[in-house]
């Protein structure tokens, strides 16, 4: 969608603006730095990221509020999700009245926000519940698969390009974290840590224990068979580039 829009395959955007979470592959951090490198020779639209670290803020959790992942629980299935709101949605919006110029308290002006959702994932399109902020999803518009946005990114320089999500994120299928244990081990070791500092949740009223995994079981002794079937999906259209 970046480079669709930055060559005038369809109406030029005024930013592209990345949420960054503070705990994603290392392949996308590349990715970034290669989009910057883009930009730069191809008049492409301006780039802002804008950080907040939702590692950061699990791992030195001092029993301060924390918005919630959708973790497993023993005995009520996944934790409600919080965090695509506080750390991808509410970065977003901050940033866009930062850009509209707006001081507290004064109403968002009219935004067109696109979100990169592709065709054979229609289901995910939903009304915007944000003031004067409407929802556009060119990709679902042009009819575009994520297959052809594969061919599309490869015949521009950008091959194997990575999905877009936490590294710990619980809607990950065991293909997902064989992967990452596979192949970052760094990044397995924060898995492992956050999995670990999730367990103890009764600082947040919660009466069972939470886990990474579906099967409630420690994420470094879960049995990673290969599943073909992707079981959960965050329905937001914010977890990307």
């Amino acid at each position: 969608m970046y480079l669709m829009s930055s060559l005038g395959q369809i109406d030029r955007a005024d930013y592209a603006i990345f949420a960054d979470p503070g705990a994603e592959l290392p392949d996308t951090y590349e990715l970034w730095d290669s989009l910057n490198t883009w930009r730069e020779n191809n008049n492409g639209i301006p780039l802002i990221k804008k950080r907040k670290s939702l590692y950061d803020h699990i791992i030195n959790n001092k029993g301060e509020r924390l918005a919630s992942i959708p973790a497993f629980t023993e005995s009520q299935g996944m934790v409600m999700r919080q965090c695509t709101k506080e750390y991808k949605i509410d970065v977003v919006v901050k940033e866009v009245r930062r850009l509209h110029g707006l001081k507290r308290y004064q109403r968002m002006k009219p935004t067109e926000m696109w979100l990169g959702i592709s065709l054979d994932e229609i289901q995910r399109m939903k009304e915007s519940q944000l003031y004067n902020i409407d929802y556009k999803y060119p990709l679902i518009e042009q009819r575009i698969t994520r297959g052809h946005g594969v061919r599309f990114l490869e015949k521009h320089g950008f091959h194997n390009v990575k999905k877009s999500s936490c590294t710990f994120c619980p809607f990950h299928n065991n293909s997902n974290w064989k992967e990452i244990k596979r192949d970052y081990p760094d990044e397995w070791e924060k898995v492992i840590k956050v999995d670990r500092v999730i367990r103890d949740s009764s600082n947040r009223g919660l009466g069972d224990k939470l886990y990474l995994h579906r099967t409630l079981v420690p994420i470094e002794f879960v049995y990673l068979q290969e599943d073909q079937e992707e079981l959960f999906m965050c329905e937001e259209g914010y977890c990307g580039i």
